[in-house]
């Protein structure tokens, strides 16, 4: 089990709360826990309703959704990031599953508690916008190659 010192020194790591300092720190060290998961464990599910968002302290969480029967891979989440945000700011259900991919150690934080830190260190809102907008970039860049993809099939197909 993590120290409170140790869960500060977690959360500094975290560059969405890079702009809280000191007592900031301990407020948010204080409502959140610590959950451990081991390798191949799914910390959620693909539509399960999301009230938790997840910080990576140690090891790495697969991001991924199924389609057609396949495991398609979105993101790898490492020690310094986060993931699950997106069902606590817009209250619908998960739009991809996670899975640890080693043994990791999570802080979770809930919707209320991630709410009242934005509200006290709005900057925490422009680091998740920006963490949006890289992400909305990246989707765009598979959709750009998967539609090249796309168009050179139904060329070679005759």
């Amino acid at each position: 089990m993590l120290s409170v010192m140790e869960i500060i020194i977690a959360l500094k790591q975290i560059p969405l709360f890079a702009s809280v300092h000191g007592e900031g720190l301990k407020r948010i060290s204080d409502v959140v826990r610590e959950k451990h998961v081991v390798t191949g464990e799914i910390v959620f599910a693909e539509r399960d309703l999301g009230e938790e968002m997840y910080l990576v302290c140690d090891g790495k969480v697969l991001i991924y959704q199924e389609v057609a029967g396949q495991q398609v891979k979105l993101d790898v989440i490492e020690p310094g990031g986060y993931f699950g945000e997106m069902s606590i700011i817009d209250e619908q259900p998960r739009s991809a599953s996670a899975r640890s991919e080693d043994e990791t150690t999570l802080l979770v934080l809930h919707r209320e508690d991630f709410r009242s830190a934005v509200e006290d260190y709005p900057d925490i809102a422009f680091a998740v916008f920006q963490a949006f907008s890289r992400r909305l970039r990246q989707a765009d860049d598979r959709i750009r190659s998967l539609a090249e993809q796309l168009r050179r099939i139904q060329i070679e197909t005759p």
